[in-house]
């Protein structure tokens, strides 16, 4: 079972970043957004948010953050063996688990991480 922490976001004006730590644990993973990580939630372009959901309010923001946290090269994952260094299919396919263990929906989470396929991997070079 995984369990969330607490997502504490500060409004910068064209971003949000997270405020304090953000811990999301399986008993034997644990995924940290450090303070300060920057995020925009889920990247959802204005057209699909009647179909999708916005970026920061859906039950996928918590997977959204972790994601973000990836692709900006902040995130810290960790296994019982220690830092796990990741590529971007690797935060992709934990984006679509943790969308999962927070309840969305199949076709919104197919959606979501078929969109960060298709469209991610400018933002994941730019921040590379």
């Amino acid at each position: 079972m995984t369990e969330f922490g607490i997502l504490i976001l500060e409004d910068i004006g064209d971003e949000w970043i997270v405020a304090e730590d953000f811990i999301v644990s399986d008993g034997l993973t644990i995924l940290v957004a450090p303070r300060g990580t920057p995020t925009d939630g889920a990247s959802i372009p204005r057209f699909f948010w009647r179909l999708i959901g916005s970026p920061l309010t859906g039950a996928y923001r918590k997977a959204a953050v972790i994601h973000d946290a990836g692709y900006k090269g902040t995130l810290r994952w960790f296994n019982g063996c220690g830092v796990i260094d990741y590529d971007r299919e690797m935060v992709d396919n934990l984006f679509l688990e943790l969308m999962k263990a927070l309840g969305v929906s199949p076709w919104r989470r197919w959606m979501m991480y078929r969109g960060v396929r298709w469209f991610g991997q400018k933002p994941w070079d730019d921040n590379r």
